[in-house]
């Protein structure tokens, strides 16, 4: 006989099904897709619908007047595992018990079939004393539990009505994990942020943003240990020991480091940690990470553009590559009312903006002058190129009132 699995109910001849391979959870190496396969899922207070299949006619009807007067089951029953299978098409069924020495179709030839098409269908095998070799067959090809004949047929059929009930709960129980974790894994595919699965400071899976974000395909990341993503080794540990404090006293952590691009070049990260276990750091963790280089940037550049105290309180346009407006501020509006006469926004832009934007790779940042006029009043206008983020800032002034050196830009 085969060891009893420690999962077994101690003093019963019965064996559970091993994990079925289509189980996944946070545990596993990696979120891969997997089907789920599942008969029904009725609401607790439904009858179970089982069906019994054995070539004995008179063990079906003792089997089936048991189980449904004692134990509350809806049974239906098939004299060979053909009539069976055809009635499973036709039906749906919460879990199917099948004798096993039967003409034709045996109960192993009959359980593989049903896992060809049902990997998830609870299946109980009734298997005669002494058949070793059965039980490990079953075992094997995806059998849930087994039970020996024999004995006194009120136990029996109160031990085969347990298992029945605990076939189903653990399928239905199976399957809720798996749509649960169907759910996780779209959610964690489609987030615009890089998120990762860590354990022992070595990448076991990550999603498609975070491998874009460094460069890379998934496959190349999983397996990589976290120091390789660093720029030195100083500031991997330096950025370790930081997330391991704040982990202890906070249960989470948030760091702002610099992880190496493919390509060669550093990007600024900020990044979520959350361990998989608040009482074991060392079981895994999950973070989340966003690409601030852009942020960053931009505000070392608006730095830049603010040393100009005339562009602080005065109408500011901001628009994209393709010439349309993504932002203007409450003193364009007011230029307009004062001055524009039903003007528009668009009087702010120079009527050569195409020609200056399509210049707007030429440096990393650079400016022209232009004059507008709103209605009739002229205004100098700075417009700003920024080739990073690939917009241009228009900042306007009256003219005449603009700084002395704006005639040698």
């Amino acid at each position: 006989m085969p060891k009893q699995s420690r999962h077994q109910d101690s003093g019963n001849n019965d064996h559970p099904i091993r994990a079925d391979p289509g189980t996944r959870t946070m545990n596993a190496r990696t979120f891969g897709s997997l089907p789920v396969n599942m008969a029904s899922v009725k609401s607790p207070g439904h009858p179970l619908s089982v069906i019994l299949v054995d070539d004995e006619p008179s063990l079906l009807e003792l089997g089936k007047m048991y189980i449904e007067q004692k134990f509350h089951m809806k049974v239906t029953t098939a004299e060979s595992a053909a009539d069976a299978l055809e009635k499973i098409r036709k039906n749906t069924f919460d879990a199917v018990v099948s004798d096993y020495q039967m003409p034709e179709i045996d109960g192993i030839a009959f359980l593989k079939m049903i896992r060809e098409t049902y990997p998830s269908l609870p299946f109980i095998l009734f298997t005669g004393k002494g058949r070793e070799e059965v039980v490990i067959d079953a075992i094997n090809n995806g059998a849930t539990f087994y039970i020996q004949k024999g004995g006194e047929t009120k136990a029996q059929y109160a031990e085969l009505s347990h298992k029945i009930r605990r076939a189903v709960d653990q399928c239905r129980s199976e399957t809720t994990l798996r749509e649960t974790n169907d759910v996780l894994n779209a959610i964690l595919a489609a987030s615009p942020n890089g998120i990762a699965l860590v354990r022992e400071r070595t990448l076991q899976w990550v999603n498609d943003s975070l491998a874009r974000m460094l460069g890379h395909s998934p496959a190349d990341l999983v397996g990589m240990h976290l120091s390789r993503l660093y720029e030195n080794e100083d500031t991997y540990h330096q950025i370790g020991k930081q997330i391991v404090s704040e982990l202890k006293k906070n249960g989470k952590a948030k760091v702002t480091t610099r992880f190496l691009h493919h390509q060669g070049f550093a990007i600024d990260c900020e990044i979520h940690i959350a361990p998989l276990d608040q009482g074991n750091l060392h079981f895994g963790h999950m973070i989340m990470m966003t690409d601030i280089s852009r942020k960053l940037a931009a505000a070392r550049e608006l730095q830049s553009i603010a040393a100009f105290p005339h562009l602080e309180l005065t109408p500011v346009i901001e628009l994209n590559i393709n010439g349309r407006i993504t932002y203007f501020n409450d003193a364009a509006i007011d230029a307009l009312i004062k001055y524009g006469n039903g003007a528009r926004l668009e009087s702010f832009i120079p009527p050569d903006i195409r020609e200056i934007l399509a210049d707007i790779d030429r440096a990393e940042l650079h400016s022209v002058y232009r004059t507008v006029k709103i209605g009739v009043t002229e205004f100098r206008v700075h417009v700003t190129l920024s080739s990073r983020f690939r917009i241009a800032r228009i900042s306007a002034i009256l003219a005449g009132e603009e700084p002395d050196d704006a005639s040698h830009a």
